[in-house]
């Protein structure tokens, strides 16, 4: 009986042992896992701690990084204004440059066009200037005999004139009009001659209509006298009866021809058949304006020369 109650009591003891030894394990073993997981704990946050301060870092020196740039960017904005604003000032002195070669230029081209223009085909002759024995147009050319009233005769023009008479004297018969030309360059002896006939025949009475040798304007070799193709005689003052003349009136001056000695002017007595080339310019000017080539002053008249024959 004894031994029996002996071996429950030593079950029991081994019992409590038993569980006091698990306690102590468990103790053992969640002091050991809470030291070492602290340890990572601490660890963990030592190395966070020490990225942050490498991610903090990092940060402030890209935000160093960028107010370098954008300090950089200021500057080579500002140089870039500065750049453009010199740009502008050298293409504005460039172009003031420019201008002025321009200029001077044509200042030049106008110069040469004056010195080899015949100076004297924009004066007042007809008993004002004169023109000497000696004076010869620069270049003269025959016209064609198809122009001519008398195709028998030989008549010269000033060449660089020529090409406008002619468009005209071909406008004129394209829209049916039929002009001739009786007269055209005259020397100073040729007029000194045809002036003495007259005298002759018409005595003193001549000086109304035909000017001495070195006051007509057929000396210059850009005065014509035009008649009516279709009628005779050729200069009549019925000439102005005309369908000739009433074209020449309205359209001669767009090729440049003027009439000399219209009514009541100072010179001759009125010729409306004696018409004289002094460009499109002037004889525009002249007609949009309806007055004479006598009626403006010469210091005007003197600078359309340059573009005469333009």
């Amino acid at each position: 009986m004894k031994n029996t109650s002996l071996e429950h009591i030593d079950l029991g003891k081994l019992a409590l042992i038993l569980g006091g030894i698990s306690l102590v394990a468990i103790f053992a073993i969640g002091y050991f896992v809470y030291f070492s997981v602290s340890k990572d704990i601490v660890v963990l946050k030592n190395n966070m701690s020490s990225s942050t301060q490498i991610l903090n870092q990092r940060i402030a020196n890209l935000v160093a990084d960028l107010a370098s740039t954008t300090l950089t960017s200021q500057e080579l904005s500002q140089r870039l204004l500065e750049e453009q604003a010199k740009s502008s000032s050298f293409e504005a002195s460039l172009n003031n440059i420019t201008g002025t070669v321009n200029n001077i230029s044509g200042t030049v081209g106008t110069l040469e066009k004056l010195s080899k223009t015949d100076k004297e085909l924009l004066q007042k002759y007809s008993k004002v200037y004169f023109l000497s024995d000696n004076y010869v147009p620069m270049s003269l050319t025959n016209i064609d005999k198809k122009y001519l009233y008398d195709d028998a005769k030989t008549l010269q023009f000033h060449t660089s004139a020529l090409p406008f008479l002619v468009r005209m004297l071909d406008q004129a018969n394209n829209e049916g009009v039929s002009l001739k030309i009786v007269s055209a360059y005259r020397s100073f002896g040729t007029q000194s001659t045809l002036k003495n006939d007259y005298l002759v025949t018409y005595g003193s009475g001549a000086n109304k209509f035909s000017a001495d040798q070195g006051y007509s304007e057929h000396q210059l070799g850009t005065a014509l006298d035009i008649a009516n193709g279709l009628s005779k005689p050729a200069l009549e003052i019925s000439f102005e009866d005309t369908s000739a003349f009433t074209w020449l009136t309205n359209n001669a001056y767009s090729y440049g021809f003027i009439l000399s000695y219209s009514k009541n002017n100072v010179y001759f007595q009125y010729e409306p058949w004696h018409w004289r080339f002094v460009g499109v310019s002037l004889a525009t000017r002249l007609h949009n304006d309806r007055i004479t080539f006598s009626d403006l002053e010469q210091r005007i008249i003197d600078t359309y020369l340059v573009n005469i024959f333009d």
